[in-house]
Formats: C-alpha cells, structure tokens, sequence
C-alpha cells in the first residue's frame, strides 16, 4: 500500500512540473531590459553618474541598494521594435520613480512617480508606470529609482509596449488560478481531518497551507482583482507569511514524523528555531527606512536556517528508517531548491536577483500535493494505530473483567457497567449462593469445588436475558429483565441442584443454593444504585440463610424520590 501512494505521488508530481514548467512567464509585447545600471547617494544627479561612466554596471548583476538611490539606463537601439510606453517592474516598496525620455529629436520629457501612483498589475505580480510621451521615438531611458527595498525592483524591470504594461500569459494565469484552487482543497481536507483526529501536524499543515495561499494570491497579484493594497503593504504581508509558513514547517515536520523518526536533540532544535525564522519575516515587514538596505537579508536569513534545519532532519529521519519522509523529501524537495536559488540570486553579487514566481508557485502545488497525501496516509496509520489500541484496550478489559475460573463477568466489571444496564431495563437482582460449599472443599478437594462452581456459571449464563456475575468465592449474581424474571431466576436456582448432581457425581449429598432477589418497579423514575440494590439483595440473601437455606427470600423496590418504598412479597 505504501508503494502504491508513493507511485502515485511521484506520477502526479511529475505530470504537474512536466506540464507547467514549460509555460512561458511573461507576455510578449517586451521592448528591452535594462542595459546598464548604478547607485548612488541622494544629492548626486544623472549628469552626475554620467561624468562617471566607470560607476555604471553594464550586466545583469551586482546591484546595490544600500545607497539612496538606483539608476536605470535602457538604449533603444532596434527600429524593428514597437515603441517602449510604459515601465514595468516587480511590485516592490520605493519612495518614488523619476522616469527621462530622451526622444530620436533629442527633445526630453519627464515624469515623477510615487509608490501610491503606480498601477498593480492583477496577471502578475508587476507594477506599470507610463513613460512620457515624446513627439518622435524614445532613444534614452533613464530610471531613478529612490529608496527601493529589493533588488527585483531593479532587476526584473523592463520596457513595455502596452501603455498599461503587460504582465503573464494566459496559460501561467490559468496555472496560478489552478493552484490557488488546488490549496483550497487541501486546506478544508485538513480541517475535516483535524476534527476526526486533533494531532497538531494536521493543524501545523492548515497553518501553512492558509498562508501558502495567501502568500500565492498576492505573490501572483490576484489580490488586485478585489483590492488595491499598496507595495508595502504587499511585501509586508508577503514576509511574514514567508517566516510564519517557514516556522510551521518545522513544527509540521516535527509533529508529523513518527516519534523516534529524529534524535532529541533535532527536535529541540527545530522548536526552538521556528521563533527565530519567524522572526525573519518580521524584520523584514518592518517599514523602517534605517533597515532598508538589509530589509531582505532578515526573510532570507530565516529561510535559510528553515532550509538547513529541514534538510538535517529530514537526512535524519531518512538515515533513521522513516517510512513517512519520503512524502517530505518529494514534496519539499522543489520548494527547498527553488528557496536555495532565489537566495543565492539575491546574495550572491554576480548572480541576477529574482523573486522566481512561477517556479515557486509551482513548487508550492508539489509540496501541497505530496504533504496532503502524506497527511491521508498518515491519517490512516494513526486511525489504524487508535483502532488497534481500542481492540487491545477492550480486550484487556474483557480480561480483566472476566472471572477466570467460570469465565463470567466480575464484580468490578459489572459496578462499571450497572447503570446503563439498568437504563436497558435490568432492574431484577438476584445474590445466589451456594449452601455448604465449604464441605464439598474440605471432603472432595478443591478441584472438585472449581467444577461445582463452573456448573452454576454454565446454568446461570443459560438465560438471554440475564448478565451473570461471579461476586467471589460460591456467591454468583444475575441482572434480569422482561417479564417473569423473578420466576426465571428461581427456576435457575432450583434447577443448580440438578445440574450439579449430572455433571459432578460422587458428591454424596444434594447441592441447594440460596438467593435473596429484589425487583424494581419499572414504573418507578428513581435512579438506583448498584450497591443500593446489592445491599437489599444481600440482606435477604442472609435471611434465606438463617431461615433454613434452598429458598428464595424476595423484595420489590418501588422508586419515588426522595425515598424508597419496599414491599415484602
């Protein structure tokens, strides 16, 4: 069976990444990327960057974003192409975009932005700012970039065709959408099984499958369908889901392997780093200019450590016979790349940063998918596990609430059970027991003495509707119901004699019993007790006794609260 389900997620993994990795993840319409860029200070000027053509970084690399500004230089060199009208760019956090249009006439034109005047793409997660219009073709664009919070804002700009920007293709939109669909559903699977079985891995899974999809409908500039937040508010939010989702997944890895699937030691350690990896996602959402230039650094760092802490422990896991981390090495496997890429991007100065949406979200849909299912199986494990623990645990029980002589139930089993066999309508008692049995211990041996006492049983468990109870030693109990079971306990009582002398001959004498019964009135409303009732029977089972034994002594018990009435009959 475990094969099977691991079959099938490889198969569905492999048929999702085939199928929409290969989509392309911008539109067409794209007139040209950056050709050189350069920071600098705040009081410094374009002219000023152009006396110094050495601070200018002709590749896609090396951008820096500690000083107050960043400066952006596109050449359009190629007639063939269609006019660049408007600027696009990852949506991320500035405090404002100067745009220069130096057109073919040499005549310039220019425009000032803030972060609140920049239009949000809904197909993406891209925002468009309009060049200014110039009477001839654009020949120069220039780009300051004031106060900017990431590096894709820089990175991923690029000059558009289409006065509104354009932003994905269709079928990466129709993906996304699919994926923001497909985290609903295991998101309400994990809350009908969190109801059924409250283990905190499945409540750990709808911690990250919520912000996992509230991650993916700002991450894909879905949000902008409904609402209008602005950059910072996105990337606020965006970092703390990041954190939060990377702290949970270390609780979920740590609450849904087996138990000893990983050391002690690996174990405190994650626990006590989930609160410094969210703490990364905080650091980040703060809207602190002093913290700018390292802004990124507190998500990245967090996830980091997430991504180190999550491969020890599932290498430990592995290395410890885990039957259930194959679910995890399949589905965290494309997220754990994709975050070693997107961090190497951002750190690394020769490396081109990219926020890597549609790999991510794509690598997001296999860990959902291969968790989920691993989350079914181990659904089905633990409710597998819980069945056997009830069998073995009513099995005990039936053990230890059997007389394992006669093998009827004992006293301790049937106090347990009394009330809601007198709420079945057991509600005749009756306390047997057998006269002079010390003689036949004493003359015939105690073996003689177990089959006398194995016969009884067999006799008084002869009734369908009566419980009988072995009390201990030679006394015996029955809880009877329907009509007649006054009569019908009697006549078990009288018939013990008969029984006894046909199947433990030689006893040399006849074997009788005596039995004090009460009967309570069906009628009655008042709860009773079973050692209310045992204490009356008990009562008269010493009367039968002291009047001369093989006789039946019987009450009937009417109940009208407060007090008991009692019939003698």
């Amino acid at each position: 069976m475990d094969w099977m389900w691991r079959k099938f997620v490889l198969f569905g993994l492999v048929a999702l990444l085939s199928g929409l990795f290969g989509m392309p993840a911008a539109a067409a319409p794209i007139v040209a990327s950056q050709t050189c860029h350069a920071s600098a200070d705040a009081a410094e000027t374009y002219a000023d960057l152009r006396r110094a053509p050495d601070r200018w970084m002709c590749s896609d690399s090396e951008y820096d974003i500690g000083p107050e500004s960043l400066f952006l230089r596109y050449r359009l060199t190629d007639p063939a192409k269609p006019r660049a009208q408007s600027l696009v760019t990852h949506a991320s956090p500035f405090r404002a975009i100067t745009i220069w249009v130096v057109d073919e006439s040499g005549k310039v034109r220019t425009q000032r932005y803030s972060s609140a005047s920049a239009h949000h793409l809904i197909d993406g997660p891209m925002m468009v700012l309009p060049l200014p219009q110039t009477p001839a073709r654009p020949r120069l664009v220039t780009v300051r970039i004031d106060q900017p919070w990431n590096k894709t804002i820089a990175s991923e700009a690029r000059l558009d065709s289409e006065p509104e920007g354009s932003g994905w293709d269709m079928g990466v939109v129709v993906a996304m959408a699919a994926i923001c669909g497909m985290l609903v559903v295991p998101l309400l699977l994990n809350f009908g099984f969190y109801l059924v079985l409250r283990r905190p891995f499945v409540l750990w899974h709808i911690v990250m499958v919520g912000l996992m999809l509230v991650e993916t409908v700002i991450g894909t500039g879905f949000i902008h369908i409904g609402a209008n937040p602005d950059a910072a508010t996105e990337i606020a939010i965006n970092s703390l889901c990041f954190g939060a989702v990377a702290a949970a997944g270390l609780m979920f890895l740590v609450t849904f392997l087996e138990p000893d699937a990983l050391s002690p030691w690996l174990r405190r350690l994650m626990v006590g780093c989930a609160p410094l990896v969210m703490a990364g996602g905080i650091f980040t959402a703060l809207p602190i200019e002093a913290l700018r230039p390292w802004s990124a650094l507190g998500i990245y760092s967090g996830i980091s450590l997430a991504i180190v802490i999550i491969f020890i422990g599932i290498t430990d896991a592995w290395r410890r016979g885990s039957k259930l981390v194959s679910f995890l090495m399949v589905g965290w496997s494309p997220v754990l790349l994709v975050g070693v890429y997107r961090i190497g991007s951002y750190l690394l100065p020769n490396a081109r940063p990219t926020e890597s949406v549609v790999i991510f979200q794509l690598a997001l849909a296999a860990e959902v998918l291969a968790n989920s299912l691993g989350i079914v199986i181990r659904f089905l494990e633990l409710r597998r596990e819980r069945d056997l623990a009830n069998a073995r645990a009513t099995e005990l029980e039936g053990v230890a609430g059997r007389d394992a002589l006669t093998g009827l139930w004992n006293r301790h089993s049937i106090e347990r059970r009394f009330n809601d066999l007198f709420c079945l309508g057991y509600r005749t008692m009756a306390v047997i027991d057998l006269d002079h049995f010390k003689r036949i211990n004493d003359l015939h041996g105690h073996a003689v003495g177990d089959a006398v006492l194995k016969v009884v049983a067999t006799t008084l468990a002869e009734d369908p509707e009566a419980c009988a109870i072995r009390m201990g030693g030679e006394e015996f109990l029955l809880l009877l119901r329907g009509p007649g079971s006054a009569e019908r306990a009697e006549r078990c009582r009288r018939a013990l004699s008969t029984r006894i002398a046909a199947a433990v001959p030689g006893l040399g004498h006849v074997v009788t019993a005596s039995m004090g019964l009460v009967e309570h009135d069906l009628s009655g409303t008042l709860d009773v007790e079973f050692a209310v009732l045992y204490s009356h029977c008990d009562r008269l089972l010493y009367e039968a006794k002291r009047l001369g034994r093989n006789r039946t002594m019987r009450e009937r018990l009417t109940g009208f609260a407060p007090e008991l009435q009692l019939r003698t009959g």
